[in-house]
């Protein structure tokens, strides 16, 4: 049975498996140039589609034959899928940066989401890179966690990937910034470890 303190701290939380005391920082989305293409690209082929219905011979056909009409129909509802698919897994695509961690929520498919994290602690170093003209001219780009393991994450294709590398610099630092050693407990350091 499922206690109500229980059910009421899940209520408060903003992701599934959020800490107790993590706070979020940010949540990023993938930068929206990357659903142009493949929009175009549907938008092209309905269109096509819509001319060749708007043609003598051409429209004449496809709705006085069964196989060619059930292709054309197809065609249409092929695109609008490929479209919808697309959207579905960039708005799916999230990355959430908390105090404590950040976690890359990569959705591979509709039926396959791919979910990593990386502790502040555990990053060594964070780059970021700009490939290309419309992603140098909209400044969006990747940022690269890397920690001392084979972990690391990439933030794909998100805005302003620059100042999204200070924002995780200044949290590592934070992360990694522990209280003062005293002088009592670096004496006592040395004594424990004294030959």
């Amino acid at each position: 049975m499922v206690d109500k303190k229980d059910k009421q701290s899940n209520e408060d939380k903003e992701f599934q498996g959020q800490r107790e005391d993590e706070k979020i920082i940010l949540i990023l989305k993938k930068y929206w140039f990357i659903l142009f293409w493949p929009f175009v690209k549907g938008i092209v082929f309905l269109l096509i589609a819509v001319i060749l219905l708007y043609t003598k011979s051409v429209g004449f056909y496809i709705f006085n034959s069964g196989p060619i009409a059930f292709l054309y129909l197809a065609w249409i509802v092929f695109w609008v899928s490929f479209m919808a698919y697309e959207y579905l897994n960039w708005h799916r695509d999230k990355f959430i940066i908390t105090d404590h961690r950040i976690i890359n929520i990569d959705q591979k498919s509709l039926f396959k989401r791919k979910v990593s994290e990386l502790e502040l602690e555990k990053i060594q170093d964070v780059s970021h890179e700009i490939h290309g003209m419309f992603a140098t001219a909209l400044n969006f780009g990747d940022v690269i966690l890397q920690s001392a393991g084979s972990e690391n994450i990439i933030l794909s294709d998100i805005a302003k990937p620059a100042e999204m590398q200070d924002i995780v610099v200044k949290l590592v630092k934070e992360a990694n910034a522990g209280p003062p050693v005293t002088v009592d407990e670096l004496v006592d350091f040395i004594k424990e470890h004294r030959a």
